[in-house]
């Protein structure tokens, strides 16, 4: 009686165990905005432009800054493009705002031929290794920070963002005017 006793309490705990891992793993992690607060949080976060410059976006700040990380091989990208190009045709020209659209392909040639198949107007650079979309936390492509002028972390969108619709300008025209 005593050994059924004490296999019993043993199976409730090792299910209650179970039950509370099982529960835990619904919970969404906590967003990597929690880690990289402000991007000054990072020591280096380092995107490179065509010309091979290098930009630091851990030292960015007096603006608002989208930081916009895609892939040429990324269908919900490739989808997103014109929309984003739209909506930076038209606030591309503010000197309170910037964008910084990242791509993560392997090189410049894969970009070029991606641009010349959809052509657009967006300020392209590229995270060769995939360490600053890391530090970021991005594990899907797309994904959208927008930062408030002191660089910390306002937005994080995982997917597409429909930058055509008027709520989002909406709020982007807010931001602007804070």
């Amino acid at each position: 009686m005593r050994a059924r006793s004490l296999l019993t309490v043993a199976t409730a705990v090792a299910l209650a165990v179970v039950g509370t891992l099982w529960i835990r793993s619904l919970v969404p992690p906590e967003s990597p905005t929690g880690s990289l607060a402000f991007l000054s949080a990072a020591r280096e976060l380092p995107i490179y432009s065509r010309s091979g410059g290098k930009i630091d976006l851990a030292r960015e700040k007096g603006r608002f800054i989208i930081v916009h990380f895609w892939a040429t091989w990324c269908p919900p990208c490739v989808d997103e493009i014109p929309a984003l190009s739209r909506f930076w045709a038209k606030y591309g020209g503010r000197d309170d705002l910037v964008l910084y659209s990242i791509s993560v392909d392997k090189d410049w040639k894969t970009i070029d031929a991606f641009t010349a198949r959809n052509p657009n107007r967006l300020p392209v650079y590229r995270d060769p290794d995939g360490r600053t979309s890391t530090r970021f936390g991005t594990s899907q492509y797309p994904e959208t920070y927008i930062t408030n002028r002191a660089g910390r972390v306002l937005y994080r969108v995982q997917g597409a963002v429909s930058w055509d619709d008027p709520e989002v300008r909406r709020r982007i025209d807010q931001l602007l005017a804070s």
